[in-house]
């Protein structure tokens, strides 16, 4: 394939880059990477590799779980692995293109999809498909709907606080799609672009949670709910709110540390 060059400018209006958090900084700013099929975050400000404590991802413990049978008769059914894993990534192209251009809108940005999205990743401009903008459309309806005040976007949720034998408090990490204000009460929402699996998603949002509240509560307070906002492809939203459950997260890193 022809290697494209584009003019700063295309990027920036490709949604590119992400703009900053307006009420919160992220305490320890993280960057992510994958090693043996797994997600670790670290301390980017951190430079010496041996001092580095390297967290895996909180999505990464929800490994342990099954997506139940759904989940694999899809994959036993796919041509190959290698052709299930392409259309993965095909969704994930989708999923990080609306999350970026929801962060966009959320801080009064602009939005022109007719520019395309800037995929970091390979550094190429992507056309935006029409399921990209009905899911967009289903998040503008959510925002006309509900009227949050944004708080937080895409915040760094990584805390390597040990204890006094030296081991980690919190041995998981993320990042924490939306934090808004939603009548009066501070959400912590996660944007799904696929399917719902609700037993898993409450898990993940209860670690984020206990994250959140130990780095940012004695900014914001501590978080009074978590829920998944799913958005679809016939412009239509779900917000879904979410018992916190710390118990069944700590036996769930109970037995990932046994796996």
């Amino acid at each position: 394939m022809a290697e494209v060059t584009y003019k700063k400018q295309q990027i920036k209006r490709a949604s590119w880059p992400l703009p900053a958090n307006d009420k919160i900084e992220s305490k320890i700013p993280t960057k992510s990477m994958d090693f043996k099929g797994n997600r670790y975050y670290y301390n980017k400000k951190e430079k010496a590799l041996s001092k580095r404590d390297y967290l895996m991802s909180v999505t990464t413990w929800l490994n342990c779980l099954s997506k139940g049978i759904g989940f694999n008769k899809w994959l036993g059914d796919a041509v190959s692995y290698k052709a299930a894993m392409g259309y993965a990534n095909e969704r994930a192209l989708i999923g990080n293109m609306v999350h970026a251009m929801c962060m966009y809108l959320i801080w009064g940005k602009e939005v022109d999809t007719s520019h395309g999205f800037y995929d970091s990743d390979d550094g190429r401009i992507k056309p935006v498909p029409d399921e990209a903008k009905l899911r967009l459309m289903a998040f503008i309806n959510f925002v006309d709907d509900t009227k949050p005040i944004p708080i937080a976007t895409e915040i760094s949720l990584y805390n390597n606080a040990k204890d006094s034998e030296g081991n980690i408090l919190f041995p998981y990490a993320g990042t924490a799609d939306q934090i808004m204000i939603i009548d009066g009460e501070t959400w912590l929402i996660d944007i799904k672009t696929g399917r719902e699996y609700p037993k898993e998603q409450q898990l993940q949002l209860t670690a984020y949670k206990l994250l959140y509240d130990e780095l940012y509560g004695d900014i914001t307070g501590g978080i009074d709910k978590i829920g998944c906002l799913y958005l679809t492809t016939t412009g239509r939203f779900k917000l879904k709110p979410f018992k916190f459950v710390p118990k069944a997260w700590d036996d769930l890193i109970e037995i990932g540390k046994h796996y």
